[in-house]
């Protein structure tokens, strides 16, 4: 060990624990990742009063798939089987790789793509390889993805959940905590390691351009002073909020968007409130569970394109799941999982427009709770929309106008019968080989 790993013996209080951990003596804190503490003992979270008998929200955002490439086969949905290319050629969705190469999915790239409304750009997007490819053109086959289908058959399934930023992963985190993205438009100069206030200095995002069509030459730090749900609800005595994610330092972390969000991550209380995710089990069974919880993966296991597993991403979903749906808590909690952005890949609805920011291309939405109204919901929602029920339940005030103008997610939910529970049964994922750029099946010169 070198002797700028050599670690001081530290104590701390973490989530309520007292424990010791490993500092590093000269390391900055980006370039080391936080060592994995044991779960600590905890006691049950005082439970608020709530308009309905939902007393748990817990947020689960999952990465880059559009309702088409994960939904598009499901029966009584508005998906499709084909998609449009830009040579006006209607095309077949083809079979959805378990593993495959990254596509193109920032502000300018989701313009080409939705062409003013008539979804047919995907064929011109070039992958990050800069390939052609028709990737972009593929969706799950029946039985492929059997944990999310499982859910979407026994409770509900949004299809007109729209991703809040017409763009890519930061900006839509941030509308996921704060129903703003304070008019960042793309992602941070650095990697999903470091996003936040406790990154390396000079790390910035670009702004939308004052006309709301381009990305802008202005750009910003990402540790933002903006209000934020969990900053209402530290003001609050009762309410509870927990951000489960990524360690920092680790692929992921850029993902827990309050750690951008200055008031939240600034106040003394943070260590208080962001956890790791490999904690939330042993939360959960010790009936540890705020009012509002939002969970990120890490990047291995985040359904994001350019290495991770599809099949082994839904089986991690479906332990959260399975964890909640094994505890008391089960009776008075609304999971609701959304996939941040669109990724690159085919939808054929056209996003509808609110301000210069969004909506942006269509993703998949469950709601998963005893609660539920179980089938297809038709609503037309964005990240907001979840914000907005959450205040309605616990009382907090909306934050942003896109959070006012955006339809409630109470449209989901029926309070006079509840759902039993499905405990999901753990997928086989197959030895898959990585499928590259390149004209994957059709030609589209042809």
């Amino acid at each position: 060990m070198t002797a700028a790993r050599a670690a001081l013996a530290a104590a701390l209080v973490v989530g309520g624990a007292l424990v010791v951990r490993p500092e590093p003596v000269s390391l900055a804190p980006w370039q080391v990742v936080s060592p994995l503490l044991p779960a600590p003992k905890r006691s049950p979270l005082p439970v608020a009063a709530s308009t309905t008998p939902i007393k748990h929200i817990v947020f689960i955002i999952k990465e880059n798939r559009t309702y088409d490439n994960l939904f598009g086969r499901f029966p009584s949905g508005d998906g499709a089987t084909s998609g449009l290319t830009k040579e006006d050629r209607r095309v077949p969705l083809t079979p959805l790789p378990d593993r495959q190469v990254d596509l193109q999915h920032n502000f300018d790239a989701a313009l080409k793509v939705e062409d003013g409304g008539r979804m047919d750009g995907f064929s011109e997007v070039l992958d990050k390889n800069r390939k052609r490819t028709m990737l972009p053109y593929t969706t799950a086959s029946p039985g492929q993805l059997p944990i999310y289908w499982g859910y979407a058959r026994r409770y509900a399934l949004g299809d007109r959940m729209f991703s809040s930023a017409n763009t890519s992963s930061f900006p839509n985190h941030l509308y996921t905590v704060a129903a703003t993205s304070a008019g960042i438009m793309s992602g941070p100069d650095y990697h999903v390691t470091y996003w936040g206030c406790d990154g390396p200095p000079g790390i910035t995002a670009p702004l939308i351009s004052p006309d709301g069509t381009k990305i802008g030459s202005k750009r910003v730090p990402v540790c933002l002073d903006i209000p934020s749900t969990a900053g209402q609800i530290n003001q609050r005595r009762q309410l509870s909020w927990s951000s489960y994610g990524a360690r920092p330092g680790e692929r992921g972390y850029g993902w827990v968007a309050l750690d951008a969000v200055k008031p939240v991550r600034e106040n003394p209380n943070w260590t208080m409130h962001a956890f790791p995710w490999q904690w939330f089990a042993s939360d959960v069974r010790q009936g540890y569970l705020a009012s509002v919880t939002w969970i990120t993966p890490p990047w291995d296991l985040s359904d994001h394109p350019d290495g991770p597993s599809l099949c082994e991403g839904q089986n991690w979903t479906g332990r959260l799941v399975n964890t909640i749906m094994r505890s008391p808590l089960w009776s008075s909690t609304a999971i609701v999982i959304v996939w941040d952005d669109y990724g690159g890949f085919y939808d054929h609805v056209p996003p509808p427009k609110s301000d210069p920011y969004g909506p942006g291309p269509r993703v998949p939405m469950l709601v998963i709770s005893p609660w539920a109204r179980r089938g297809i919901d038709h609503t037309t929602y964005d990240f907001t929309s979840v914000l907005k029920f959450a205040g309605e339940d616990f009382g907090l005030p909306n934050l942003t106008p896109r959070e006012s103008n955006a339809n409630s997610l109470s449209s989901a939910f029926q309070f006079a019968k509840p759902l039993k529970p499905w405990v999901a049964p753990m997928t086989a994922c197959p030895d898959v080989p990585f499928s590259g750029g390149g004209d994957v099946s059709i030609n589209i010169h042809d």
